[in-house]
């Protein structure tokens, strides 16, 4: 029996993410649905119809292991933004 629950929630399986330590805040970053995401909390929320979290496509890294809009660019327009890294 556990095999099979084990089995059904592998098929439903749609990504993973990781938890990774910014230089103020922790973030997600990971794949779904084959497509690499970072996801920062919602510093902004002020109700309870506003998401909690903000999912954004990762951009691929260059060679010289810069970004083309890096993830820490990412977090600082975000924090100033207003939306906080969980």
């Amino acid at each position: 029996m556990e095999d099979k629950q084990k089995n059904e929630w592998q098929e439903r399986e749609i990504g993973a993410l990781w938890k990774n330590e910014g230089r103020n805040q922790t973030y997600l970053t990971g794949k779904v649905n084959e497509q690499k995401v970072v996801i920062f909390s919602n510093r902004n929320k002020n109700k309870d119809n506003q998401p909690d979290f903000r999912v954004y496509k990762s951009e691929p890294k260059n060679q010289d292991g810069s970004q083309q809009s890096t993830d820490s660019q990412k977090s600082s327009d975000s924090e100033q933004q207003g939306e906080e890294l969980i």
